[in-house]
């Protein structure tokens, strides 16, 4: 597995927000919603040259999805899973993720290099893995015509400390590692993530009318650990999760 850097800096005036696992060959965007890879081939000299950049270009296709594959193995699903984890237990899981791979969309026009290098980069968004990889039923989740909107609730903002990871369900738990709100029994996550879920970076404003605060003690993993004192504005806010879910107004702000 490619190593990697998880970049959480605190953003000042033009500063990137952006959430996002860097690797050697490619990117985990959690602010955009994206994994994106590249890869290369080479032009055959020997060749007719619309013939060798043909053939270049699809060589790095397959070689950007072949990276693209080892960049999702190491998606955090929750705070102690990942892609790879998945796939070492079901066969239908590899067939998912594969698919996914295949049907990786190459992004902007292939980059040619001097030393006849051809860079080609890959896309798939996190909504497509959410949904591939998400629970398949939410048994605990009220039907779809029982969504209300929230009233006195316009929004919420989840302020991480130091060592907070992203991932596709995090889970808000107390100190004693007891769940107060789990993100996969939400049908809104699975179905439109990016749009459920924003993890950001840096400072968020917090004082806008209707919007609740919510500091975090810890993190562990993916998992965000709260005080006691905590407890009242979440249960407030699980009242009307799945319409902030659906809404787009549920914010995890990733601060240092």
């Amino acid at each position: 597995m490619m190593g990697n850097i998880l970049l959480f800096l605190v953003a000042g005036k033009g500063a990137d927000t952006a959430v996002r696992e860097v690797y050697d060959k490619g990117e985990i965007n959690w602010t955009a919603g994206f994994v994106r890879a590249k890869g290369y081939g080479f032009m055959d000299p020997k060749k007719p040259r619309g013939q060798a950049r043909l053939l270049a270009e699809r060589a790095a296709v397959v070689d950007a999805r072949r990276n693209l594959l080892e960049i999702l193995k190491g998606v955090h699903i929750t705070s102690k899973t990942v892609v790879e984890d998945y796939m070492t237990q079901s066969d239908i899981v590899v067939q998912r993720v594969e698919g996914i791979v295949k049907g990786a969309r190459v992004i902007g026009k292939p980059k040619y290099y001097e030393d006849g290098r051809v860079e080609v980069v890959v896309e798939v968004s996190l909504d497509t893995l959410a949904k591939e990889m998400g629970p398949g039923k939410h048994p605990k989740r009220p039907p779809e015509k029982d969504v209300e909107p929230a009233k006195d609730v316009q929004g919420v903002i989840i302020k991480t400390p130091e060592g907070a990871k992203a991932c596709l369900y995090p889970r808000i738990v107390d100190d004693k590692g007891n769940v107060l709100l789990d993100f996969s029994e939400y049908p809104e996550v699975k179905n439109a993530w990016s749009k459920a879920v924003k993890f950001v970076k840096g400072k968020v404003s917090t004082n806008a009318a209707g919007q609740i605060v919510i500091e975090a003690a810890e993190a562990k993993g993916c998992d965000i650990v709260v005080k006691r004192d905590q407890r009242e504005n979440l249960e407030k806010v699980k009242k009307v999760a799945r319409f902030l879910f659906k809404a787009g107004k549920f914010i995890i702000n990733l601060v240092m």
